[in-house]
């Protein structure tokens, strides 16, 4: 018993030591790459001979399958059997490239059997389509571009804000494309499909703009819809030109700054990686017994090191020590007291801002009780989540807007609520005014960008009603 429980390891392990040579690592890619080859193969009127290997089985539950199909689908079942058998279920899923082959080889199968009690596939071939993913199997065994892979996803993580700052750049400006040109493109000939008479429409508009397909022909267009060269259309290229330079070369830029930023760590992770390749060849070369003499010397090189560190910095010093008696119990004292004052200090500075000791527009003290009022409702925990929510609400009526239609009966209920969140910053904009003061002393409500932004819009809002009302 013991004697076929040996022979068992003993062939598990040389499964194992297969499964890590080159040879079956090359087998693998070859296997793929045919594969793909087979799969982008099949075009219209193709030879005989490749239609008869790539004809639908005869047998009416799998005909929407092909030899070639099942051939690489059984090659790659067999590979994931064997690799589980060799490294075992806990070493296999370790590996995230293990697991990916293992969901796309999982999702093959399901949609073998569920083409074989349907007649269609399942999901409109999206589980078809998750086999071409095994081309990226070649990463696995190619360090460098497995390496190129890595950062670039690493990359990602590092980029979100950067797709968040990104996505409000096309949103403020598909609003703005909405409020300027909606209706505008509606030419007696024809309709562009590069337009802003729908908020879904205007945000490709924009994305098409930045990616440079063709957008110096809607800037044009912009232009001829607002009068032309010779009736001040001219002054709306400002925005395209705009959209264009911030959008194309500052934003998309920084992304390509990223990226190439992760590319340079790529390489020195494949660099770093073939030293240690190079160092374990040594090690196998060496033998046990050079190795124990290097890491001797290793030692003794670290121990020479550290003693003539101590040397050149003199004695070693005792960083904490007991607190003596007499005046140094003091002095122990005295600093036990400044680390708590620091304490302190940081607590004060996360709990609520204090009011500044200036007067606010010559007239209110920091002790006047309206200016501590408005510094208390400015200060509440949920004033600015309150503020994001009806910024929020205020984008989304821009973007339900009809700007085809003015008159429409949904810019007749938008209009109210426009009404309404410009009334809600006013408010905003008047209470920071009188917590902060105007703009003359230090920390005053106009001597920050986005206060002047906000005060800014609110001014116009308010100056567009009252020339609506006339």
């Amino acid at each position: 018993m013991d004697g076929c429980l040996g022979e068992v390891v003993c062939m598990r392990y040389g499964i194992r030591r297969t499964v890590k040579k080159q040879w079956f690592y090359w087998f693998v890619i070859i296997l793929v790459f045919l594969n793909t080859a087979c799969v982008a193969a099949e075009h219209y009127n193709q030879p005989k001979f490749l239609t008869s290997f790539l004809c639908k089985l005869p047998s009416p539950i799998l005909a929407s399958h092909n030899y070639a199909e099942f051939i690489f689908l059984g090659l790659f079942i067999s590979e994931m059997i064997i690799k589980l058998y060799a490294l075992g279920p806990r070493q296999y899923f370790e590996s995230s490239f293990n697991r990916f082959d293992c969901v796309v080889i999982s999702g093959s199968i399901f949609e073998v059997i569920w083409s074989a009690f349907k007649s269609e596939s399942f999901g409109l071939s999206v589980l078809r389509a998750l086999r071409l993913l095994r081309i990226f199997k070649v990463t696995k065994y190619w360090s460098s571009l497995r390496n190129l892979v890595i950062s670039l996803l690493s990359s990602m993580r590092s980029i979100i804000s950067l797709l968040f700052l990104l996505f409000l750049f096309i949103l403020i400006f598909a609003l703005l494309g909405m409020q300027l040109f909606g209706g505008s493109f509606n030419f007696e000939d024809q309709t562009p499909l590069a337009n802003f008479n729908t908020f879904s429409i205007a945000l490709l508009t924009v994305f098409q703009i930045l990616t440079g397909e063709d957008w110096n022909e809607v800037m044009y267009q912009g232009i001829v819809s607002q009068g032309g060269i010779d009736h001040g259309g001219m002054i709306y290229c400002l925005y395209f030109i705009i959209l264009v330079i911030f959008g194309n070369y500052t934003l998309l830029n920084v992304f390509l700054a990223i990226a190439v930023d992760n590319l340079a760590n790529a390489q020195e992770l494949t660099a770093a990686e073939e030293e240690q390749e190079e160092e374990d060849k040594e090690y196998d070369l060496a033998g046990p017994e050079s190795v124990v003499s290097l890491q001797k010397q290793q030692a003794e090189l670290e121990k020479e090191l550290e003693v003539l560190q101590n040397n050149a910095d003199g004695p070693p010093k005792v960083e904490i020590c007991p607190p003596s008696p007499g005046g140094d119990s003091k002095m122990n004292n005295k600093k036990v007291l400044a680390q708590d004052k620091d304490d302190n200090q940081d607590e004060d500075m996360e709990g609520p801002k204090p009011i500044l000791p200036y007067s606010s527009m010559f007239i209110l003290s920091p002790t006047n009780p309206i200016r501590r009022a408005a510094h208390w409702v400015v200060n509440l925990r949920y004033f600015d989540g309150f503020i994001m929510i009806i910024i929020g609400l205020s984008s989304l009526a821009l973007a339900n807007e009809d700007p085809v239609d003015e008159d429409s009966d949904i810019n007749k209920i938008l209009n109210h609520f426009d009404i309404a969140f410009t009334g809600v910053f006013a408010v905003e904009m008047i209470l920071k005014v009188i917590d902060l003061g105007v703009i003359f002393h230090p920390g005053s409500y106009l001597r920050d960008f986005w206060n002047i932004l906000d005060s800014v819009v609110v001014i116009c809002a308010a100056v567009s009603f009252c020339f609506d009302m006339m």
